[in-house]
């Protein structure tokens, strides 16, 4: 039998002519929380939402709480996900600043927690680089895993995201990656890497380069050190003017059967 783990490819019209064809099998669709997209998706193949929340700002009073339950019941998604961020006048060697944003972060998944009674709440590690230094201090993982425990909630682990970060902080992305609270792993998202105008960004095809991290994420999840996450998810292509460009056809062929394949060993 297959792992208990679900693999999800990022929605994307292109990839879903290849399914609607046979040419390509997976568990589920990762949307966003758009009407259109998901009627279309749902037409093809189950979906879960990625929802566009974040902790950090003090925005999630702001949510349509009504409408997201609506949709996270409708998709039969598994957990509810927020981003870890900050905001710009925090810095990251001012100990106030950092226990300014701890208490923030677990104001808001607190609420969180309460307005998704009976879900998961997980967080997401966001990538930090030097067009975005607020994320420096939000990307920190002693205190991702601070506020995820006291919470007692999950963690997102966003491979890319933490290579990126690394690569930023001139350190070994297993290094920033193992002081992350992986015995609370919920979610895993990757993606391949690329220097894109002078820095690493990610949502690009799988490079050669690319594919050792997730054999390593898949082998620690194998061997049990880490928590087995529900959802693993590829999140390359997809719609819209910040991802049609890079979303081929052939890298979906490719790439999505090598990766579901990692992900869903024998037991």
């Amino acid at each position: 039998m297959r792992s208990g783990i679900r693999f999800a490819v990022n929605y994307s019209t292109k990839l879903a002519e290849l399914v609607k064809v046979g040419k390509l099998d997976f568990d589920l669709f990762k949307c966003p929380e758009w009407d259109g997209l998901l009627k279309a998706a749902i037409a093809v193949k189950p979906v879960y939402l990625h929802l566009d929340i974040t902790v950090g700002r003090d925005e999630v009073q702001k949510l349509d709480f009504e409408k997201l339950r609506k949709l996270l019941t409708e998709t039969h998604t598994p957990h509810v996900n927020c981003h870890m961020t900050a905001t710009p006048e925090l810095k990251v060697g001012n100990k106030a600043d950092r226990n300014k944003l701890l208490k923030q972060w677990i104001k808001e998944i607190e609420v969180l927690k309460q307005e998704f009674a009976g879900y998961p709440v997980i967080s997401e590690n966001l990538p930090f680089e030097p067009l975005i230094p607020e994320y420096q201090l939000a990307s920190d993982p002693k205190l991702i895993s601070e506020a995820i425990i006291e919470t007692d909630t999950g963690l997102l682990l966003d491979i890319s995201h933490a290579r990126i970060t690394a690569d930023t902080l001139g350190i070994d992305y297993q290094d920033y990656i193992e002081n992350l609270p992986l015995d609370r792993l919920h979610e895993v998202h990757i993606t391949g890497v690329r220097r894109y105008h002078g820095f690493l960004e990610d949502h690009f095809e799988m490079q050669p380069e690319d594919w050792p991290s997730a054999e390593w994420a898949a082998d620690q999840i194998r061997l049990g050190a880490w928590r087995e996450p529900e959802i693993v998810a590829f999140e390359y292509g997809g719609v819209g003017e910040w991802f049609s460009w890079r979303t081929d056809s052939w890298a979906l062929e490719e790439q999505v059967p090598r990766l579901f394949k990692m992900f869903g060993w024998e037991k």
